[in-house]
C-alpha cells in the first residue's frame, strides 16, 4: 500500500473539518481510488487501526459501511431482493422465511427509498453517531446505498420486491407500540414508557388508566403513512403503480412487472393461506415455510398492548379517514371494509353512543 494513500486518509480523518469537505465534495473519487485501494492492499494488522480511525468520523464511517454492502453485492453477483414495505406488516416473518430458502441473492429489509424520506431519516438519526444507538444510523445509510445502486441498475438486472399490505388501523396501533420502550414497574403493575422516535420523555403508565398513552398515539404517530406508502415509495422510486389495475382480493396477492423491478404484493390477512402459491409463482420454489417473528402479542408489553387495543376509542372520523382512503378501497372489498369498521366501532356502555 503506497504510504501517501494512508497518510492522506489519516490526515483527513484527524482533521474532521477537512475530512467533511473532502469526502462530501469528492465521494466519487475517494471511494474507488482511496478506500477501495487502501483496504484491499492493507494487511490485517494495518486494517484494524485504519478501520477504527475511519469509524471515528461520520463520513468515513459511512463509506466503510457502503464498502461492506458493496462487497456483499459482489459476493452474490445478483440483483437484490427487497422486503420493501411500511413497518408492522409482517416484514420480519417474510425476512426469516426468505433467509431459510437460501435463494442466493442479497436480501434487504427496507421501509423507505424515496429521497426526501431517506434524507429526513438520516438527519434525524445522525445524533446517534458514536453512541450506543449507532446501529440505527446504518438504516438510512443502507437506504442511500440502495438508492445509488438502483441508479446503476446492478448491471442492468431487474430487482425483486416483496411488499405487504395490512388494515391501516391495526398497523398504526402496532407501529406505535413498536417504537416505544417499556420498563415494568413491579410494585404497581404499571410501566415506564419513553421513546426517542416520538420524543416522549419517561412517562409512568398504569395499565388501568391508559388515557395518557392513548393521547400520545393520536398526537405523535403519523397516521397517513400506510395510506401513502405505495404512491410515495413503490410508484415514485420504481415506477410500479399498484392502483393502475384491480387487486385480486380473493387470491390475496398479485405480481406487478416493472421496468426496474418486479414486485409481489401480498395482503397480510391472506399471508398464511396464499404464501405457498405466491412464492412458487414469484420465485419458482415450493420450499416455503413461514416463520413468525416480531409478534406484538408475544412481546414483553403484550398485556399492555392488548389492554390498549381494548380501551382505545377511535373517533368515527378517524375510521372514515382510514377506510375511505384509496389504499383501503383498492385492497379490500366493501364486505371486508364493513367487517374492519365493525371491529373498531364500539358502543359506549354509559350512554349507548356509537363511538370507535
Amino acid at each position: 500500500m503506497p504510504p501517501q494513500i494512508a497518510l492522506q486518509l489519516m490526515h483527513s480523518i484527524s482533521s474532521p473539518r477537512r475530512a467533511d469537505v473532502i469526502i462530501h465534495h469528492r465521494v466519487k473519487e475517494i471511494v474507488p481510488h482511496l478506500f477501495h485501494r487502501l483496504f484491499n492492499e492493507a494487511g490485517k494488522h494495518v486494517k484494524r487501526p485504519l478501520i477504527s480511525l475511519a469509524e471515528s468520523n461520520y463520513y468515513t464511517a459511512r463509506l466503510l459501511y457502503f464498502r461492506t454492502l458493496h462487497r456483499n453485492k459482489i459476493k452474490y453477483g445478483k440483483s437484490p431482493l427487497l422486503i420493501y414495505q411500511m413497518g408492522k406488516v409482517g416484514s420480519s416473518t417474510i425476512q426469516r422465511s426468505l433467509d431459510a430458502l437460501n435463494l442466493g441473492m442479497p436480501i434487504f429489509h427496507v421501509h423507505y427509498l424515496s429521497k426526501k424520506r431517506v434524507e429526513d431519516l438520516e438527519k434525524e438519526r445522525r445524533r446517534y453517531f458514536g453512541t450506543e444507538k449507532y446501529g440505527l444510523l446504518k438504516r438510512p445509510w443502507l437506504y442511500q446505498y440502495l438508492g445509488k445502486a438502483l441508479n446503476e441498475k446492478f448491471d442492468g438486472q431487474k430487482w425483486k420486491i416483496i411488499s405487504l399490505t395490512r388494515d391501516p388501523i391495526a398497523r398504526n396501533l402496532s407501529a406505535f407500540f413498536e417504537n416505544l420502550e417499556f420498563t415494568p414497574v413491579s410494585e404497581s403493575g404499571g410501566y415506564w414508557v419513553k421513546s426517542d422516535y416520538y420524543r416522549i420523555s419517561p412517562l409512568k403508565v398504569n395499565i388501568d388508566n391508559l388515557e395518557s398513552l392513548i393521547s400520545l398515539f393520536f398526537d405523535r404517530l403519523y397516521h397517513e403513512s400506510p395510506l401513502e406508502f405505495f404512491d410515495r415509495e413503490l410508484n415514485k422510486v420504481f415506477g410500479i403503480d399498484v392502483y393502475s389495475s384491480a387487486f385480486p382480493r380473493s387470491e390475496g396477492y398479485k405480481i406487478y412487472v416493472g421496468e426496474k423491478a418486479d414486485a409481489l404484493v401480498i395482503r397480510l390477512e391472506n399471508l398464511n393461506r396464499c404464501a405457498q402459491l405466491a412464492f412458487k409463482e414469484f420465485f419458482n420454489t415450493d420450499r416455503v415455510n413461514l416463520m413468525g417473528s416480531n409478534i406484538g402479542s408475544e412481546k414483553e408489553y403484550a398485556t399492555l398492548y392488548s389492554r390498549f387495543k381494548d380501551d382505545i376509542r377511535l373517533p368515527e372520523s378517524y375510521i372514515n379517514r382510514m377506510y375511505r382512503s384509496k389504499f383501503v378501497q383498492h385492497f379490500y372489498s366493501d364486505t371486508e371494509i364493513k367487517g374492519l369498521r365493525s371491529k373498531w366501532l364500539r358502543v359506549d356502555k354509559s350512554d349507548g353512543d356509537r363511538i370507535a
